[in-house]
């Protein structure tokens, strides 16, 4: 009887582990967006997670651009290529969507604002600057709005005036 226990224990507590273990740490993705581009392993990382567990739009979108910047972590051009339409198109179709979602907004923006002109998506980078002067201070989680602002802040894409208004 008490082996019986020992082993049903043991299993409640690989189940919990295992479900725990399948999780997305939305909060490490968020403020690792910043750097994904240039850290191969840390994209790799959340691509893999969110592309096994992404289940919100807001999850999507960041799967999107994790998507785009693995286009900076291959060498294979038609790899590169693939990997940024793919992003791209997913990113699109969450906007279209869900157009009021702050966060797909500003994930676009600031893929937009920092991609090659010469890849031509670059068309919506004025829209949502304006949509996040206009609706940022709306997000309800204190601490995303915030990391969303800093970080907009320090893109220096907006105006002492613009900013004033971003970060009320």
């Amino acid at each position: 009887m008490r082996i019986n226990c020992f082993y049903i224990i043991l299993f409640q507590v690989m189940t919990i582990a295992t479900v725990s273990g399948q999780t997305l740490n939305i909060a490490d993705i968020r403020k690792d967006f910043k750097i994904g581009h240039k850290d191969e392993d840390i994209c790799k990382k959340h691509l893999e997670s969110l592309e096994k567990h992404a289940d919100s739009p807001v999850e999507r979108g960041y799967e999107a651009a994790y998507n785009m910047f693995m286009a900076n972590h291959s060498s294979n051009p038609f790899k590169k290529m693939s990997y940024f339409k793919n992003g791209r198109d997913m990113l699109e179709k969450e906007i279209s969507n869900n157009p009021n979602n702050v966060e797909l907004r500003y994930i676009r923006l600031c893929i937009q604002y920092y991609i090659p002109s010469f890849l031509g998506y670059k068309q919506n980078i004025e829209e949502d600057k304006t949509f996040m002067v206009e609706n940022l201070h709306k997000m309800n989680d204190k601490s995303t709005k915030e990391l969303l602002y800093v970080y907009l802040k320090g893109a220096k894409m907006y105006s002492d005036e613009e900013l004033a208004l971003l970060g009320r």
